[in-house]
């Protein structure tokens, strides 16, 4: 009987802590105001697809940016000057079957420490879906990994240690694995 009434105390003690947290929760308060200090650098021409979607900072303060709709990316500097690095290709059917969206799409955007670019590409084919790769000082962009037609590569994030990259699929669900140097196809 004791030890089930030092259980019960010991339960009671621990619900009470966690109503107590609870109601002491206070809400999130942003350190600055919103958008302190912030200005527009340049503007873009929606209507040509510029639709900015990821962003990389160079180390010399220039933004490197994915164009979603342009298939493109490009470089705004400082004084906000913009310069197209790549077009990526165009799919043979203007990627109406693209997933979601019926357009083609580039999204995710990393920027290694040699300055190499990788950028995702979703088209709705099986020829030019996957991650590609921008070489500092080349026009042409590479393809380096595909990856599934019918998905959605969205996110893209780089891990220096173990040299792979890791890719979320916004419609598949999934988050795939690929190495540095690219491959014949992603890992899970």
């Amino acid at each position: 009987m004791k030890k089930n009434l030092k259980s019960a105390v010991l339960a009671a003690a621990a619900a009470g802590l966690s109503l107590m947290t609870v109601a002491t929760a206070t809400q999130a308060v942003a350190a600055t105001a919103p958008l302190s200090q912030a200005r527009i650098v340049t503007h873009f021409d929606l209507a040509q697809g510029q639709m900015p979607e990821n962003a990389v900072i160079e180390p010399n303060g220039s933004v490197d940016v994915t164009f979603a709709a342009a298939r493109q990316v490009a470089r705004i500097d400082r004084g906000g000057a913009t310069q197209i690095l790549a077009t990526l290709p165009a799919p043979s059917d203007g990627g109406v079957h693209t997933p979601v969206l019926g357009f083609p799409l580039t999204t995710g955007l990393v920027r290694t420490d040699d300055g190499t670019l990788y950028v995702l590409y979703a088209t709705g084919t099986a020829d030019l879906t996957g991650l590609w790769r921008l070489k500092p000082g080349h026009r042409a962009p590479e393809r380096i990994a595909a990856l599934p037609a019918d998905g959605l590569p969205n996110g893209l994030a780089f891990d220096p240690r173990s040299r792979a990259f890791y890719i979320t699929d916004s419609v598949l669900g999934t988050v795939w694995r690929v190495p540095a140097n690219g491959g014949s196809g992603p890992g899970p």
